[in-house]
Formats: C-alpha cells, sequence, structure tokens
C-alpha cells in the first residue's frame, strides 16, 4: 500500500507541471502593441506652420496724372509668395471645422515696361483669416476654405512720378479649398488653391504729385504648406 501510494505521488509529480506547460502553449499570445492603437487619425487640435507658392494677378493700374489724359496699364503678372500660418480644428466624426490664419508676402509678381510705365507691383504683406470644413479619411483631409483677405501692395516706379516702393492697402475676400495629409501624429503637410478679389487702392501719398490707382482685379494662388500639430 506504501509502495502504491509513492508510485502514486512521483507520477502527480511529473504530470502537473507537463499540464501547466501544455495550458501555457494553448493561450493566445498578447496582441501586437500597433493593433491596440486607435485606426483614425485625430484632426482636433491647434497648429502652425510655414508655406511657399506661385501666384498670378490679372488687374489694372491707372496714372490719373498723366496729361492730357489719364493713362491705364496693364497690371497682371505671376510672381512668389511665401509666409506663415497658424490655425485650429475640431473634428465631429469624419468633418472637420477650423478656423486658419496665414501671413506673407511676395517677390515682384508685375513688372511693366510700356512706355510710359516702367514699374514693378508686388506684395510688401498679404494675409487671410479664413473658416475651413472638411472630410476625413482616416489620415487625409479635404478641405475646403473661406474667408476675409487684405494685403499691402508695394509699387516701384517712375510712371505717375510715384516714390519708390509706394504702398496702399486692398481688402476683399478669398475661397478655395485643398487636401492634407498626416505625415506622422505631429506633422502634416497640405497643397491648396486659393481664388482672391481685392478692391482698389490708390497709391497717392505721400508723394503730393502722384496720383495712381492700383485695380487689383484678381488673383489665383496655388500654395503648399508644412504644418505641425500640438
Amino acid at each position: 500500500m506504501k509502495k502504491l501510494l509513492l508510485i502514486t505521488t512521483l507520477l502527480a509529480s511529473f504530470v502537473q507541471p507537463a499540464s501547466i506547460a501544455l495550458a501555457a502553449d494553448l493561450e493566445p499570445p498578447p496582441p501586437p502593441v500597433d493593433h491596440l492603437r486607435p485606426a483614425t487619425y485625430d484632426w482636433s487640435g491647434g497648429y502652425v506652420g510655414g508655406w511657399v507658392g506661385t501666384a498670378c494677378i490679372d488687374g489694372t493700374l491707372t496714372d490719373n496724372g498723366a496729361l492730357p489724359s489719364a493713362l491705364t496699364f496693364e497690371n497682371a503678372g505671376c510672381g512668389w509668395k511665401g509666409g506663415v500660418l497658424a490655425g485650429y480644428n475640431h473634428q465631429i466624426n469624419n468633418i472637420v471645422f477650423g478656423v486658419e490664419g496665414d501671413w506673407g508676402m511676395s517677390s515682384s509678381i508685375v513688372t511693366n515696361n510700356e512706355a510710359g510705365a516702367d514699374y514693378t507691383f508686388g506684395l510688401d504683406s498679404i494675409a487671410t483669416l479664413r473658416g475651413r470644413v472638411g472630410y476625413a479619411m482616416d489620415d487625409t483631409l479635404l478641405f475646403l476654405t473661406a474667408g476675409g483677405a487684405w494685403a499691402r501692395g508695394d509699387v516701384n516706379s517712375t510712371v505717375g512720378g510715384l516714390a519708390d516702393h509706394l504702398q496702399s492697402d486692398h481688402y476683399g475676400w478669398t475661397i478655395g479649398g485643398g487636401i492634407e495629409h498626416a505625415v506622422t501624429d505631429q506633422f502634416r503637410i497640405k497643397l491648396d488653391y486659393l481664388y482672391t478679389v481685392l478692391g482698389d487702392g490708390h497709391y497717392g501719398t505721400p508723394c503730393g504729385t502722384c496720383n495712381v490707382d492700383v485695380h487689383w482685379g484678381t488673383e489665383q494662388e496655388v500654395r503648399l504648406g508644412m504644418i505641425w500639430a500640438f
């Protein structure tokens, strides 16, 4: 009887560890860390960044002081622009609402060498404040945007006796759209298009003999932006 009890005890001591090891082998492994992360990118929050682009305007410049009558010249061309931006988004399901502001400046957009003209026109400053609404497809956002715009034009010219770099303000509106993509959680890139209409500007001060009006017409621009979200 004692011998049988001893044999049973020895067998149990071997079988129990083997059963525990077999049960451990049958348990599923823990899922990879990547599977525990949210599948959808979160667009909510603030961001800052910079942008560069090309812009084309189609307007006119009128020298009201020309004799015997006013002379109007074409004020149209294309140039480079660049600047900084900042904004904030709020996401509800797949819809993203936001507000964005930007500031920049340009190279000479217009160079007019017509007889009696001989001037360049660029932007000392340009800024917009726009609302945005978009549709998020995980880490990619398609959006529309619209809002107000302001620009300070710069005429460097001999037309109408203008002094170098005479400036005036233009006010108007802008509308456009684009696509934005999150490369990482913080770094995003975007490509957008803006159509801008600004009012006329009178370049008559401080030059006492100057009497020049710039009719802005329309501006179209394409911009590439780089964004840091936080």
